[in-house]
């Protein structure tokens, strides 16, 4: 048990000496506190009951003396606990955070947006609390009850079998608690995930809710969620609240217990009198309560365990994608931009591990140094899965993709995307000023690259029609643009990193023809000699290309020009006729 929240230690390396001298300053309070409890034996046999003054005010002093040293120690001790708290979250969250950097796109088919913003925020919060209270009171409880023990068996040894007693009272009830705490923490930490991947969507997709008026779907959805996580929230909080009476009534019962059989010996005189009795009352009190505090702390820690679990799966998470230990590096004016797919099968791999059905079968395509490719199909067909190889957002499942003869895995990552550059189908903007996001993979680019990458694009015109113009602030998600403007946007950012290989999946999909054919027409001209790989299901972005290709459940069927397809292929024929008008013959020259 535990054992994820003890790997959470590491942080501690260079701050060994603060948590000893934390646990220093926590055994002193406790040693205080039993010190005051001893000396009440005095005040009242040698100051009370012999009617001794100077003993009662001198008792009397060192009692509130101990006291103040006692609150003052567990002061420290408890800004320590909080230094090592949020030190603990502040790295927690980096580490995490860091980790997420380095994954590729199928770690992010694993561990979904909202489940990660859960183990971010609030796995990290209960890490910090469980932190907290194990600093401030884990070291506090066993020793109070240790010495407890050693000074009741020494001074009031007729009268130890009711510590005993009661401590084995408390633990067998913390034995059966605890665990069943633990389990409903497990699980309501991971029905929680559902429940913020059910918000993060709806809140993402809310437009879509609001158009279709399906407000009453997503709240039945969101209903259906937050009522199974209440289940094991409702079960972990009851037995957090019923360890309190049990220990309480366990405390009171012990208090009585210890009144009668130890008021039989006073008032018998059998070998106790009234001083020792109100110590062990005390040394009781010094074993029941910090065995209580244990009841408040304990969940905190079961609670910090099963989040920490939760994130040391993602810290252990492999990145899918990675560099060899040899990856070279290659100055990317050097490509030539030659790509030659191999035998390239593909599979998405689930979260068990296994591989679903292959979204590519047995890929062999060379696209030429400069040339302009289509890749053309339905939905489903492959083309994202085929294009997103080359950058190695995936890898390959067999054979492999070479650029200029080198394979894709031989490259650093790093240098890869310097060298294919890719407009991804949805257009994603950041929060911050245009300027900030057209230079967002090239920051040092010059303004004027910038400039010709957005006339390229058919942007420079409404950027520059902006009061703010390049300034002009971007909302979260480029919300502030048309979907037509933030396409355009995001292939400027992309021309602006001068790659070698550009690749456009689907980017002109919410473009107007004739925006469309003023792009195509105007990135030649910018990326002249780049191989360029346009991904469309129109036929209308790629007619004018170098060459097609054709794509069905994953496999190419056909290669070849415009007009070669429209000779050869039935399917390019059919898609051509119901995209561009019907009754088209071969031969019939295209206007675009």
């Amino acid at each position: 048990m535990l054992k994820s929240f003890r790997r959470m230690f590491f942080i501690y390396n260079g701050y060994r000496l603060r948590l000893f001298f934390s646990q220093v300053l926590l055994a002193i309070s406790a040693l205080a506190s039993i010190a005051s409890a001893t000396l009440s034996q005095r005040l009242i046999n040698q100051g009370l009951m012999a009617g001794d003054a100077e003993v009662v005010i001198d008792s009397g002093i060192w009692m509130v003396l101990l006291a103040l040293l006692a609150g003052a120690t567990l002061a420290g001790t408890a800004a320590f606990a909080v230094f090592f708290a949020q030190g603990t979250a502040y790295v927690a969250r980096t580490e995490v955070y860091n980790k997420i950097q380095t994954f590729s796109f199928a770690n992010f088919d694993q561990f979904r947006t909202g489940n990660l913003l859960v183990r971010l925020n609030t796995d990290v919060n209960n890490i910090a609390n469980a932190v907290m209270y194990s600093v401030m009171l884990l070291l506090y409880a066993p020793l109070m009850v240790i010495v407890a023990f050693v000074l009741t068996a020494i001074s009031v040894p007729s009268l130890f079998w009711i510590l005993v007693v009661v401590t084995i009272a408390v633990l067998v009830v913390m034995s059966f608690i605890v665990p069943q705490i633990f389990r409903a923490y497990d699980e309501r930490q991971e029905r929680l995930d559902a429940l913020n991947n059910t918000l993060q969507e709806n809140l993402a997709g809310v437009r879509v809710v609001k158009a279709f008026v399906r407000e009453k779907l997503e709240i039945e959805q969101f209903a259906k969620r937050a009522a199974a996580m209440r289940v094991p929230a409702f079960a972990a909080a009851y037995r957090v609240a019923l360890l309190n009476p049990l220990l309480t009534a366990i405390a009171q019962i012990s208090v009585a217990a210890s009144i009668f059989v130890g008021g039989v010996q006073v008032l018998n005189k059998t070998g106790l009198n009234s001083g020792e009795l109100v110590m062990f009352i005390q040394y009781l009190g010094m074993v029941v309560t910090p065995l209580a505090l244990m009841a408040v702390v304990v969940p905190f820690i079961l609670r910090g365990d099963a989040s920490a679990k939760r994130l040391w799966e993602v810290i252990d998470a492999e990145p899918a994608v990675e560099d060899k230990p040899d990856a070279r590096a290659v100055e990317p004016a050097t490509i030539t931009g030659r790509v030659v797919f191999e035998n390239v099968s593909f599979a998405f791999r689930r979260a068990d591990g296994k591989l679903d059905p292959p979204a590519l079968k047995q890929i062999n395509l060379t696209i030429e140094a400069g040339e302009r490719v289509g890749i053309l199909g339905a939905t489903g067909a492959g083309k994202s899965a085929l294009v997103n190889l080359i950058p190695r957002f995936y890898d390959v499942t067999e054979g492999r993709i070479t650029i200029d003869g080198v394979d894709v895995r031989d490259f650093s990552e790093a240098n890869l995307r310097q060298i294919v550059g890719i407009t991804l189908q949805e257009a994603v903007l950041f929060q911050g000023d245009l300027r900030f996001n057209l230079k967002f993979g090239a920051p040092a680019a010059e303004d004027q690259v910038m400039f010709d990458a957005a006339r390229a694009a058919d942007a420079f015109g409404f950027i520059d029609n902006l009061p703010q113009k390049w300034e002009a602030p971007v909302a979260r998600r480029g919300y502030n643009f048309s979907g037509g403007q933030r396409q355009r946007l995001a292939m400027s950012r992309t021309l602006t990193t001068m790659p070698r290989i550009l690749i456009l999946d689907d980017s002109t999909s919410a473009l107007d023809v004739a925006t469309e054919s003023r792009v195509q027409s105007a990135i030649p001209d910018f990326t002249s000699h780049v191989t360029t790989i346009y991904i469309a299901q129109r036929i209308s972005a790629v007619i004018n290309l170098d060459k097609i290709v054709l794509m069905e459940n994953g496999q190419i069927l056909a290669t070849g020009s415009h007009e070669e397809l429209m000779k050869s292929n039935s399917l390019y024929q059919e898609i051509y006729a119901s995209q561009l008008g019907a009754g088209v013959t071969e031969g019939m020259e295209v206007q675009s």
